[in-house]
């Protein structure tokens, strides 16, 4: 997408303007604090601090020293108490790296990796490649697993303005996003959704939102991204007045949340991953109305499953069939004297069908009736998925299946999803509701 993609002004500048010969001057710190939100200014004071760059050359594993030897064009072959002194001797240009290593702190693996798949040669992405801590279980996915900064090292000298994907993408690995349609089928657009949702547009129904509202909230347009033919919108959005203290004062101003708009092809679908509920649909509606042409209203999707399906799924998770084993239930109504609520969970990633086996043997079936489950877990991979039974309004012959999406990352939920819809014939939608 042409319009979609930001280039910091600071990247304009020429190499030849870098009278220092280190990258970090170029990008200036409000760069690093206001697009990537970063305080670089903390990074840098370290970096004055005597020894540090040294120390930390000395802390770099073999994949990041290597890379690092790669990207200035020095020898990367050998041991890594081979490649530390080579870059000891150029220690004046990696200052940049030490201030990207510590931006990359506490960002996720795989948003490093989405973007680096994208934009960097697979021989780059391939010297990042690490091995496990931990054998895979069996029948679980065997996922290579990448060095981080390794990845944030190449993406920098590629780009430095792609550090700005991999923050952004972030936030979408670690939300949860609430899945929507429109309440009603408009006729269809007279352009492809990807044309129509532009920068510019986007920036003005932003600004016709909040004249309208007249509170003194603005939205901030960050970013506009395809990933698969679909579209992710990001919004830094004032939530709430707010302060801070700077260390010496208090700074008051607003609390910032992020809205992630993940629009389908088409536009006619979105998911939405926010902290406030009615602003980010209002948004989101004001641009498939502009799209559209007609008044456009987005509600929560529901997509009903019969009872017996979700019976015969809970008896397969039970068995611990088809890489989902049961781990977790919590059911109102129990079958023990007084219908007591009662939670039954096995911490570790076996399914506790024998410890639920003898609980029934005792007093009785406990997961037979539907709208008295609470919730179940179910471990997928070696993470604990929650799943939610929502009863049809007036009837208990049918639910709505969603899950606690914000526990896997984005690769896993679209597993998932796509697991249960061919081994169970269950289409699942995040809890995440608007």
């Amino acid at each position: 997408m042409a319009d979609g993609q930001y280039v910091a002004s600071s990247l304009d500048h020429n190499m030849d303007d870098n009278t220092d010969g280190t990258l970090a001057r170029i990008l200036p710190q409000g760069f690093w604090a206001n697009q990537l939100e970063f305080d670089s200014v903390r990074a840098e004071r370290e970096l004055a601090e005597g020894d540090v760059l040294d120390t930390w050359i000395d802390g770099l594993s073999g994949r990041r020293a290597r890379m690092l030897c790669i990207l200035h064009g020095l020898a990367d072959e050998g041991p890594v108490g081979k490649l530390r002194p080579l870059l000891h001797k150029h220690a004046d240009d990696l200052s940049p790296y030490y201030i990207v290593a510590k931006f990359g702190k506490g960002k996720a693996e795989v948003a490093a990796l989405e973007v680096a798949r994208e934009t960097l040669s697979p021989h780059l992405v391939d010297l990042c490649v690490r091995p496990r801590r931990n054998p895979p279980e069996p029948d679980e996915p065997t996922e290579l697993r990448y060095d981080k900064t390794a990845l944030l090292f190449a993406l920098y000298a590629e780009d430095p303005d792609l550090l700005r994907e991999v923050f952004h993408f972030d936030k979408i690995h670690r939300k949860g996003f609430a899945s929507m349609v429109l309440a009603a089928a408009p006729k269809p657009a007279e352009k492809p959704f990807g044309e129509f949702l532009t920068h510019a547009l986007v920036r003005r129904i932003l600004e016709a939102y909040h004249n309208s509202r007249r509170d003194g909230g603005t939205s901030e347009l960050q970013g506009i991204w395809e990933r698969e033919g679909r579209f992710f919108v990001f919004i830094r959005h004032t939530e709430r007045p707010d302060h801070i203290h700077d260390g010496r004062h208090i700074v008051h101003g607003y609390r910032a949340e992020w809205i992630v708009l993940d629009f389908g092809p088409d536009g006619d679908h979105v998911n939405i991953a926010s902290t406030t509920v009615d602003e980010p649909r209002e948004i989101a509606d004001r641009i498939a109305s502009v799209y559209f042409g007609c008044d456009c209203r987005f509600v929560n999707e529901e997509v009903n499953t019969a009872a017996e399906t979700i019976h015969d799924f809970i008896a397969s998770a039970r068995a611990d069939d088809n890489c989902v084993g049961l781990v977790e239930s919590c059911v109102s109504n129990s079958p023990l004297r007084g219908a007591s609520k009662i939670r039954l969970s096995n911490a570790s990633r076996q399914s506790f069908a024998e410890s639920l086996d003898h609980l029934e043997q005792t007093v009785g079936p406990f997961l037979e009736s539907l709208p008295d489950i609470d919730s179940v877990k179910v471990l997928y991979g070696r993470k604990r998925v929650g799943l939610q039974f929502d009863p049809e309004e007036h009837s208990d012959e049918h639910f709505v299946v969603r899950y606690t999406d914000q526990r896997l990352n984005g690769f896993e939920r679209r597993r998932f999803e796509q697991l249960m819809r061919r081994e169970h014939d269950i289409a699942i939608l995040s809890t995440e509701k608007r």
